[in-house]
């Protein structure tokens, strides 16, 4: 009885413990939390923002009392550094720059981020770089800076300029009306990030970039609420299941490419941050390896990282460019003087945040403060950047020029007095990523648009994580054209004139549209209307007209214009060592239009950067020593059946040599570097002769500004319908030699300068494959550059044999005593030492090219010469090559004793009064193909013929791509005995 007694005793006691536990846990902590809460600082906190949430403010920037009242209030109650409660964890505020230095620089790692204990939080960031600490931040951090360095930033500016030329376009249509740009720049900033760091797709981006904003908006919704234990709410079972869906959606987009690896579809994962996340969790080493879910963490970090703060920026950016329209003035004339109307490039490119948390991981001193262990640490970067103390009385006002001698001169050398992307080692490593995004995206809405904030904007920022427009950013769009018209045609020639002037710089004076090249027309007519010149070397006057005589007038370096566009034409021979030396990389080759560009492409001759180097490399391998040598056979066979057909119809008898050295050439790189035949190189060449015909007929037109967009000439026309014949003619060369190679009759796809191209566009490294465009550009490129320089150099050289007998005498004998009748040797061709000093004193007098155009991007200084931005100089070697201080008073005859012991001697040791193949990094890769077979081709007729000039030459020297004979060179034709 008395044990059935203690058991009900002990029953009953139990069920009593069990009751009170309960509704101590579910009843008496949180009521008693609760009231913690709100005697702690919560309910002030949720007090100050319900009266701010509901009401819009003045068109300020002084934001820091609507976005942190609470903060702002407590600054004026207890001062720069005070201690607040968030539930029952301490946070001490610090504003004093010199306190925020020691925490941010963190030298003794005292100073961790704060542990993210928010459930909401932590589905967001997950434990990725923005958060995690110690080995495993070090390891994250190494591979976002890989993936976002220098050279990666630069491969993402094309597609930022794709992403922002689609939110362009849908802009056209919204002209004179209002939009609301905050929409616009979720959709951009989504699909650049989508793009750049993930190769997704922007369908694939948004989802996720949705879901994301939608756990935004659970957090901000739950900043200060106050939870029960064990109750779930609705927003929790939400989170929940976006985070599934989010998980799954990262994991869609990483599994796929996987299996592109896996399938063989693709060499590696990628050189974005997604495929450098890869190569780490595929590392064979298991110790650098990185989790599935740290990959999915990273992901989200970045999605998030790389959309919100960008996002953010640029809303805030337009809002105060809408209100300061003068501000919104100078930025388009810095963006037209850097870019004009071309895109954005890496060169010319060159806050978000509401709290920085730290915590305390043992008890530290802080300055004359002690803190114990487990104190967060907040700082507020608005505070910081409204200090009237640093930033003066007007810290709230939008002042861009305090900036205006660097970042250290705005805040007094107080580095931490700016904090948009935080500081120290923990600075945010999307920093430039997301500055370039921000850069190109308002350089080109400033080229097409000017805007103003329409009535209906509502001054109301606030905060999800970031501080954003709550009612978004409405403007009043309208287009900038006439703005950049009068820019581009009126502003632009004055400046430059008057900037020049003040340094001595003059030229013929510029007139509205058609600058100087209305004078220039008729300076050349006048020249055409003379008929045709004595038989003198001196042809600069004639070839060159407009540049002859202003020279004569405005001296050695004068400036003139091609419609509004600066030309600075440069003589002096120092300045021009100094520009194609180039050695910081600043003058640039011209970024070609029309037939132009229909002519020449992207290749070698006009690209820059990495794409140069690479192609230059592949030109190089295809053209040194010993391909050069391998290729001499096939330019004898060329020669020998040019030299069988003079022998039946020309022995004698005059012959017109110029198109048959057209012929020859086209023959010779055809085969040399092609593999082609000679009927399939005729019809390419004469496309490109065309072109060149339709390019000399517009050089000095000046068409209405913008009017090529609209209408096209009869010349547009006909260039357009060429240039794609010509593509697909040198197309099918291309699609021959790799069915060769893919049906198995070559082991490779050749050691010609066309199987060069074709093993690097098969390459199976992807990052050192060309494209197909690529491959057919270089291929136009040297089609034309092998042949029209060759054809022209060997028309002069005869010419001048031809009136020089005493040195197309002194030339035989050289090559009878080499070779004798026997055909050249790859041995003996450099041992042609007359021959070679003829060639030489031809290339001096009839240049292959009248002109050498760079362009310079930014300001640069010149000698002592200040350079504006986007003008362009010309070096014309004809002058050159006529520079009585380097060549003396005989430079216009043809001496070519002159080269007896070599260029550097005949040019005093000045290298660039020699320019036919150009000089430094750019010097034409195929200058000692066109020698090889230059001499070739002189050798074997001089063998076989002596020749005197015609009575029925004509001598009319035109630039027509190269320098060459306007009405051909006929000369008369003797075998000899």
């Amino acid at each position: 009885m008395v044990l059935v007694t203690l058991f009900i005793f002990f029953l009953i006691f139990f069920i009593i413990s069990v009751s009170v536990l309960i509704l101590y846990k579910l009843w008496w902590i949180p009521l008693n939390f609760q009231h913690k809460m709100e005697s702690q600082g919560i309910k002030e906190i949720i007090k100050f923002n319900k009266e701010i949430r509901n009401t819009s403010m003045d068109l300020s920037h002084d934001i820091f009392p609507r976005i942190q009242p609470h903060l702002h209030a407590w600054m004026r109650l207890y001062g720069n550094n005070f201690l607040t409660w968030i539930g029952t964890q301490p946070h001490i505020f610090v504003t004093e720059p010199e306190l925020i230095k020691e925490i941010l620089t963190n030298k003794e790692g005292t100073y961790p981020k704060n542990k993210i204990k928010k459930k909401y939080l932590k589905k967001l960031l997950g434990d990725g770089v923005v958060v995690a600490e110690g080995e495993k931040w070090v390891k994250l951090r190494k591979l976002a800076n890989h993936a976002f360095h220098g050279d990666s930033l630069k491969d993402m500016v094309p597609a930022m300029i794709d992403s922002v030329e689609a939110m362009l376009e849908r802009w056209r249509n919204c002209e004179e009306n209002e939009i609301d740009v905050c929409k616009d720049f979720r959709l951009l900033t989504s699909d650049v990030i989508s793009r750049t760091a993930f190769g997704s797709s922007y369908l694939e981006g948004r989802k996720i970039f949705e879901m994301l904003t939608d756990l935004c908006v659970i957090i901000s919704r739950n900043a200060h609420k106050i939870r029960f234990y064990g109750i779930e709410s609705d927003d929790d079972i939400e989170a929940e299941k976006i985070e599934k869906l989010l998980h799954e959606s990262i994991m869609g987009i990483v599994k796929k490419r996987e299996n592109e690896v896996k399938t063989g579809r693709a060499n590696d994962f990628g050189n974005d941050f997604l495929g450098s996340l890869l190569k780490v969790h595929h590392d064979s080493d298991l110790k650098n390896q990185i989790s599935a879910v740290e990959i999915i963490d990273e992901c989200k970090t970045f999605y998030f990282a790389g959309q919100e703060t960008t996002y953010s920026l640029l809303s805030w950016a337009i809002l105060l460019l809408a209100i300061h329209t003068d501000w919104q003035e100078k930025a388009r004339t810095e963006v037209l003087e850097l870019f004009g109307q071309e895109k954005p490039n890496s060169e010319g490119i060159s806050s978000p945040v509401n709290n920085i948390l730290r915590r305390t991981n043992n008890k530290v001193r802080l300055g004359k403060f002690e803190f114990p262990k487990n104190v967060t640490l907040a700082i507020p970067p608005l505070a910081l950047h409204r200090n009237t103390d640093i930033w003066g009385q007007d810290a709230h006002l939008f002042k861009p020029d305090r900036f205006s001698e660097g970042l250290a001169k705005a805040t007094d050398g107080n580095s931490i007095a700016f904090l948009p992307f935080g500081f120290g080692n923990r600075m945010c490593v999307g920093l430039n990523f997301a500055s370039n995004e921000a850069k190109i995206t308002l350089s080109m809405i400033l080229q097409r648009h000017k805007f103003k904030l329409s009535p209906n904007y509502i001054h109301s920022p606030y905060i999800v994580l970031t501080t954003q427009p709550q009612h978004g950013v409405r403007i009043l769009l309208q287009s900038a054209q006439i703005i950049i018209f009068i820019y581009k045609v009126i502003w632009t020639p004055f400046h430059v004139k008057n900037m020049m002037l003040s340094q001595g710089i003059r030229g013929p004076s510029y007139k509205f549209i058609h600058g100087s090249t209305e004078e220039s027309m008729i300076l050349k007519q006048q020249a055409r209307n003379d008929g045709p010149m004595e038989l003198s070397h001196d042809i600069f006057p004639r070839v060159q007209p407009s540049f002859y005589t202003w020279m004569t007038l405005y001296g050695k370096n004068f400036l003139t214009w091609i419609g509004p566009q600066p030309h600075m034409v440069i003589t002096e021979p120092e300045l021009v060592k100094e520009m194609l030396s180039n050695k910081e990389g600043v003058y640039l080759k011209l970024k070609l239009k029309g037939p132009a560009k229909k002519l020449l492409g992207d290749g070698l001759v006009m690209t820059e950067g990495d794409k140069w180097s690479k192609l230059r490399k592949i030109a190089n391998h295809a053209f040194y020593a010993q391909s050069l040598k391998e290729m001499i056979p096939s330019m004898i066979a060329s020669v020998e059946t040019m030299l069988e057909n003079w022998k039946h119809e020309y022995e004698g008898k005059e012959i017109e040599v110029y198109n048959q050295f057209t012929l020859l050439t086209s023959e010779v790189i055809s085969r040399t570097a092609f593999g082609s035949s000679y009927l399939q190189g005729k019809n390419i060449f004469d496309m490109l002769t065309k072109l060149g015909i339709i390019l000399f007929k517009n050089s000095d037109k000046v068409r209405p500004w913008g009017i090529d967009k609209i209408v096209k000439s009869r010349d547009d026309i006909e260039s357009d319908v060429i240039e794609k014949s010509l593509r697909d003619s040198v197309l099918e060369i291309v699609r021959k030699r790799e069915e060769i190679y893919l049906m198995g009759k070559s082991k490779n796809f050749g050691s010609d300068f066309l199987g060069s191209l074709l093993k690097v566009h098969h390459d199976e490294d992807k990052k050192n494959r060309i494209s197909i465009d690529d491959v057919i550009d270089e291929c136009k490129v040297f089609f034309l550059a092998g042949h029209e320089t060759t054809s022209s150099l060997l028309a002069w050289t005869f010419l001048l044999l031809a009136i020089h007998t005493d040195w197309q005498d002194k030339a035989r004998n050289e090559v009878l005593q080499l070779f004798g009748k026997d055909n050249p040797t790859a041995e003996g061709l450099p041992k042609l030492k007359i021959v070679n000093m003829i060639i030489n004193e031809t290339l001096r007098l009839y240049s292959p090219a009248a002109s050498i155009v760079r362009r310079v991007k930014n300001r640069v200084r010149l000698g002592k010469y200040e350079i504006p931005a986007n003008m362009e100089l010309h070096i014309p070697p004809l002058s050159l090559h006529r520079n009585q201080e380097i060549w003396g008073p005989d430079s216009h005859l043809f001496n070519p004793e002159r080269f007896a012991e070599g260029v550097a001697n005949a040019t005093k040791n000045n290298p660039v009064a020699f320019l036919p193949f150009g000089f430094g990094p750019r010097t034409c890769v195929g200058l000692n193909f066109a020698n090889n077979e230059v001499k070739i081709a002189v050798s074997m007729i001089l063998q076989r013929y002596k020749f005197v000039l015609s009575s029925n030459y004509v001598h009319s020297p035109l630039s027509l791509i190269t320098i060459r004979p306007q009405f051909g060179l006929q000369i008369m034709l003797q075998p000899l005995e």
